[in-house]
């Protein structure tokens, strides 16, 4: 039998995910409405595997792994993203999760990760989202860091020795990549996505 404790804060996606677990005969399941509260019974139960969002207010899914690995170093843990980014995934690679998922994986497919993770068999799905219009170039992380220490155009085009024209066309990417209507949200959403760390 697999114990899986179940993070998120959405109560729908949490529910529907426990549902889909315990049609399966070889799952236990348990779930948590917080990167508090997995931290919490994480910690006291130690399931095989900890399936949690990445994004979450409060502690969020790396959170939940930095502190679950702090109790226990072997434990396994897999992150989910509605919106997969290269970054993120090796972000969670180099940090020690088991695996990293798009949220819209199917359910066949999430079963079977869920039970390889738990033989201890790390299971990232990065080839799918490498080149996807939300990753952004080199360049683009470089002029977004310096927008985020407060740098403006011509300085970041000094310090890139690159012309304002150029940052310009940089910052229009990023924000169309990230959604966001001004370099002070594409910032603000880098962070939450974990493509900028504090």
């Amino acid at each position: 039998m697999i114990s899986l404790l179940i993070v998120d804060d959405h109560p729908m996606v949490r529910e529907g995910l426990a549902a889909m677990f315990e049609s399966e005969s070889d799952f236990s399941v348990s779930d948590a409405a917080s990167g508090e509260e997995a931290v919490d019974k994480g910690t006291a139960n130690k399931p095989d595997v900890v399936l949690s969002d990445i994004r979450m207010p409060g502690i969020d899914g790396f959170g939940v792994l930095a502190k679950l690995k702090e109790a226990h170093p072997d434990i396994r843990v897999l992150l989910m993203a509605g919106m997969p980014l290269k970054e993120e995934e090796t972000r969670a690679r180099e940090e020690g999760a088991k695996g990293y998922l798009p949220k819209n994986v199917d359910q066949g497919r999430l079963v079977e990760a869920i039970r390889a993770i738990a033989a201890d068999t790390p299971v990232f799905i990065c080839e799918e989202f490498q080149s996807a219009p939300s990753t952004l170039t080199a360049r683009e992380l470089d002029v977004l860091r310096l927008v985020a220490k407060g740098n403006q155009r011509d300085a970041i085009a000094a310090s890139l020795g690159i012309g304002g024209e150029s940052v310009k066309t940089h910052l229009k990417g990023i924000m169309t990549k990230l959604r966001c209507p001004n370099a002070t949200s594409a910032v603000s959403r880098a962070y939450e996505l974990g493509i900028l760390r504090a």
